[in-house]
């Protein structure tokens, strides 16, 4: 569970006990306003009895006083903790999950590699043994994606978006395993799954710009190791 999940949990958990507490004060205020009501509503004329009424009075008027306050504070509290795990589940449903971003990342390398290793082998007469081994790495790594779906904790769209791109990514990877041998010398069928590479990087894009995925540093990343 990541520690997003444990905070909206433990303001959830806030919230809930705020109120308890909340109805606690209010039964406390009940009780003192019927003790109140209970009292003579006159001073009794013997002076020992009235300096105890008017005791009695202060004190339950203070303990009213005293729980109204804290009814105040806890509702506020109460609010404060709803409205916190109300943002946080809603921050969480529009952003990705560790294991989206990971899976995501990693797939954004895999596809560059992958059209640019289908480029070369296009251009190649001769197969070349360390080349075919990484379009087939390549292309069974894609594959993998048919078992990945994306966290539930994102809203309808956001799983819609990216569950569509790892059924692509599946797509593309399951159907180049099946050919991985045969793309040296093949135009034809290297321009066939570059087209498909190219419609997968459009539901990429569109995953992408639904979380706010900053490319530009995914770019310069990948720049970065080929240095």
């Amino acid at each position: 569970m990541t520690i997003l999940a444990w905070i909206i949990m433990g303001a959830v958990a806030g919230a809930i006990i705020f109120l308890l507490l909340t109805l606690y004060f209010l039964a406390q205020i009940f009780f003192q306003s019927q003790k109140l009501k209970r009292l003579p509503k006159r001073p009794p004329k013997n002076k020992k009895k009235r300096r105890r009424w008017t005791a009695a009075i202060a004190r339950l008027k203070q303990r009213r006083k005293r729980a109204l306050l804290f009814v105040i504070i806890l509702l506020i509290s109460a609010v404060a903790c709803g409205g916190g795990a109300g943002y946080a589940s809603y921050y969480q449903s529009i952003n990705l999950s560790s294991d989206d971003s990971a899976l995501i990342v990693r797939s954004y390398y895999l596809l560059r590699d992958f059209k640019a290793e289908l480029t070369k082998a296009a251009q190649q007469e001769e197969t070349e043994v360390a080349s075919q081994q990484n379009i087939r790495y390549l292309a069974t790594t894609l594959a993998a994606y048919s078992t990945k779906k994306a966290s539930t904790v994102n809203t309808p769209e956001g799983q819609s978006a990216l569950n569509r791109y790892y059924a692509s990514l599946s797509e593309l990877g399951v159907n180049a395993t099946l050919v991985s041998g045969n793309f040296y010398g093949n135009g034809e069928l290297a321009e066939e799954f570059l087209a498909d590479i190219e419609k997968t990087i459009t539901y990429e894009t569109t995953a992408f710009e639904y979380y706010k995925v900053n490319q530009s540093e995914l770019e310069e990343e990948g720049a970065s190791e080929d240095e």
